[in-house]
């Protein structure tokens, strides 16, 4: 007869007489093994016993799979069904799932990246529209972003739904100009035409010099008409996007530059009349700026030269977006 082994290799039955009681269990237990002529260990199956095949998973694993299997049906069919039994046998029984209990408290909803940032544009841009100075401008884009933040979808998807309860909420992006801030987002927006953060109309601690600053005056700037001040903004907004650190780190891995002005290819071309139509003279009279030769075209190639490099070098997946006007946004091709 064939010596016996532990699944360690420890010797349980010598070859020779009768079995031991624990021999015995171990045999029926199919924890017994006998050595190849490999010298390894295998399961031991007494002479006219077919041998029951082994587990390949755990109940556990079963079971979590089950769970997986279950959730996954619940998504491609969506929500409203009363209940749905999925069972799946095993070695230790049938396991039963019911859809039901696993739906109900995994809805998730809210507005993705790309219809955040078209909110954004559309509200502010006809806004500004309305004679808002430049301080009304700056906090309209605060309040904007308060309301637009508890609006938004978890980070790892647009209207979802069945996801699990622990998911994650992308609940902010990070602004510029803007408070200083140690939380850093997926995404940066831009606000060209805002005062940049270091303008000397901007509150600051630093002393004043008589000679160099007019304190005065400089705060006039808040009151100016915002469409006609923020052009002034862009190169210098756009210079300190480039040098943040957490920008040159690669830490966002979207990027929407807001240029609210109405780009026109001619003077005339929606000018305060045309053919004898009028606009609304409630609207202010905006600068004419031609998009195909910006005041800011250079500073604006800058900054898009230093987000090919971060993407070369440190985020690949790194994307860039134009908000320019009542436009359509256009993805810059890094």
């Amino acid at each position: 007869m064939a010596i016996l082994y532990d699944k360690k290799g420890g010797e349980i039955y010598a070859g020779r007489g009768k079995y031991s009681r624990r021999a015995r269990q171990m045999i029926q237990q199919r924890s017994a093994y006998v050595r190849n002529d490999e010298g390894n260990l295998i399961v031991y199956v007494p002479v006219n016993q077919t041998p029951e095949p082994q587990r390949a998973s755990t109940l556990q694993e079963d079971a979590r799979t089950l769970k997986r299997d279950a959730q996954e049906l619940g998504q491609q069919l969506g929500l409203g069904l009363d209940e749905i039994e999925v069972r799946r046998e095993t070695p230790e029984g049938v396991l039963v799932a019911h859809l039901k209990q696993l739906m109900a408290p995994s809805v998730v909803a809210g507005l993705d990246s790309e219809q955040s940032g078209k909110l954004m544009q559309t509200i502010s841009y006809w806004m500004l529209r309305q004679h808002l100075t430049v301080y009304k401008h700056d906090e309209l884009v605060r309040n904007l972003h308060q309301l637009i933040n508890s609006m938004r979808v978890p980070s790892n998807g647009a209207a979802l739904l069945n996801r699990d309860n622990g998911v994650v909420r992308e609940s902010a992006v990070n602004v510029l100009p803007g408070n200083q801030t140690s939380n850093v987002y997926n995404e940066l927006w831009i606000h060209a035409f805002l005062p940049p953060n270091g303008h000397r109309c901007r509150p600051s601690v630093s002393p004043a010099n008589e000679h160099e600053s007019d304190m005065h005056n400089d705060g006039r700037v808040w009151g100016e008409p915002a469409l006609l001040e923020g052009p002034k903004f862009v190169c210098q907004n756009l210079d300190a996007a480039s040098t943040l650190a957490t920008f040159r780190r690669g830490r966002h891995g979207i990027i929407r530059i807001y240029l609210p002005y109405n780009p026109r290819h001619s003077y005339f071309q929606e000018n305060d009349m045309v053919h004898g139509n009028f606009r609304d003279r409630g609207h202010l009279p905006e600068p004419h700026i031609n998009p195909e030769s910006e005041p800011w075209e250079h500073c604006l190639q800058r900054f898009i030269d230093a987000c090919v490099f971060v993407k070369n070098n440190d985020r690949s997946d790194l994307r860039l977006f134009i908000h320019r006007g009542a436009e359509t946004p256009k993805e810059v091709i890094l």
